[in-house]
């Protein structure tokens, strides 16, 4: 089977109306030959890209730190605008640089 020949199959297994495995069987293809068509594709998906982000020197010693059950933990919290933070703790610039590079690349 070609990439192309997955692709007409999987259009075709969207419209046919019956559970995946039984379209499968009519058309003659095993599930596991399918699945591993699914995941090859997925696999060539090109990752996202970074979304931009803007960093803000808070004031204070503290200020802007991420808080768990009214204990504050300090380092670094990126946050993105959908929603997600990542906190980087005290001792983990390394980790927190490396991703900013990354990112800038």
């Amino acid at each position: 089977m070609t990439k192309s020949e997955f692709q007409e199959l999987q259009k075709r297994a969207a419209s046919c109306g019956t559970t995946l495995k039984e379209f499968l069987r009519i058309e003659g293809v095993a599930y596991s030959t399918y699945n591993y068509w699914s995941n090859k594709i997925k696999a060539e998906v090109e990752p996202m890209p970074i979304a931009p982000i803007s960093i803000h020197k808070s004031a204070g010693p503290m200020a802007g730190a991420v808080s768990m059950a009214g204990v504050e933990l300090p380092g670094v919290t990126l946050a993105f605008p959908n929603g997600v933070r990542a906190h980087f703790g005290r001792g983990s610039e390394a980790m927190l640089m490396e991703v900013l590079s990354q990112s800038m690349s």
